[in-house]
């Protein structure tokens, strides 16, 4: 795998305020990379990296922006999250996740970019039951809510456009993941943060299948996608590895060693529930030699 020289890249994360655009910003400054953010919120502070405050529903900002980066590679993170089964907020999810890329995209045309960079979802996928079964890259796609739908759509815009101007992509389609700081709004962070404090906690039975890894080994795939042999191609980032939602649980009440008690089956599944998701991760392993950390103590690490 030829070893990219980010220090003589200029970068573009959008998204860069989000949870993932954070962390990708701290590991590409630390390799000496050029670093440009745009965010919908508020500029990062941050002195090593330069923001922008846009918005990429407005194509003019938008333009006027990517103008002045004129980035040699991007990681398009910007997306508004929502996986709630219901259509009620489908307009605005079509509206950021696909309209957005689609402005973005544009407004790069005329930029000699090496690679534009899409993290997408694996929520994309025909949801598979039985058989401990690894979702791969050419399986059936059946987006199961609005906001997979909104991802799976721009996967597409990104293919056409890029066949169509004759540029490069790759399309990351995560799993789930894990890292300190993350937002109190996913499950296992309120979980933790319960069982840190010794309070009791609501859930549901646990006998969902999840692929995690953890946010560094997340960040080291999507900086393999920055290599030539990633251009023009889909691959899962994922571990390879499922474990029982009840299973990982009752892992970190054991290694917390906490006082609480996880009430199981308190809460009812979600409607439609999916039941596994788990990938198969061959694809960048072999490619691109992404050889993520599976031990269960690195991917829910719960102390720097």
């Amino acid at each position: 795998m030829d070893k990219i020289n980010f220090k003589e890249k200029k970068i573009l994360v959008t998204g860069g305020n989000g949870y993932l655009g954070s962390k990708i910003i701290d590991r590409l400054i630390s390799l000496n990379a050029t670093v440009f953010s745009i965010d919908i919120d508020h500029n990062i502070n941050n002195p090593n990296i330069s923001s922008f405050n846009v918005n990429l529903l407005d194509q003019n900002k938008l333009n006027e922006a990517i103008s002045e980066i004129n980035p040699s590679i991007i990681f398009h993170l910007a997306a508004l999250l929502d996986r709630s089964r219901d259509f009620f907020e489908v307009d605005k999810l079509i509206e950021v996740n696909f309209k957005g890329t689609i402005n973005l995209l544009n407004s790069l045309q005329s930029c000699n970019y090496e690679n534009f960079i899409f993290s997408s979802t694996s929520e994309v996928y025909e949801v598979k039951s039985g058989n401990n079964t690894l979702l791969v890259e050419d399986d059936s796609i059946v987006p199961n809510s609005p906001y997979s739908l909104s991802k799976y759509c721009a996967e597409k815009a990104i293919e056409v456009y890029s066949k169509t101007y004759s540029k490069n992509f790759t399309i990351l389609r995560l799993f789930n993941f894990f890292g300190l700081e993350m937002s109190e709004d996913f499950f296992l962070t309120e979980l933790i943060n319960k069982l840190l404090n010794d309070k009791d906690f609501d859930m549901t039975l646990g006998e969902q299948r999840r692929d995690y890894l953890n946010i560094n080994d997340v960040i080291d795939g999507m900086l393999l996608a920055t290599n030539k042999k990633a251009f023009n191609k889909i691959f899962n980032l994922c571990s390879g590895k499922g474990n029982k939602i009840k299973d990982i649980a009752l892992y970190l009440h054991n290694n917390i060693n906490s006082k609480s008690k996880i009430n199981f089956g308190a809460l009812p599944y979600r409607k439609n529930e999916v039941w596994e998701m788990v990938g198969n991760n061959r694809k960048i392993r072999m490619e691109l030699g992404f050889s993520p950390n599976l031990e269960l103590d690195n991917i829910f690490k719960i102390n720097k």
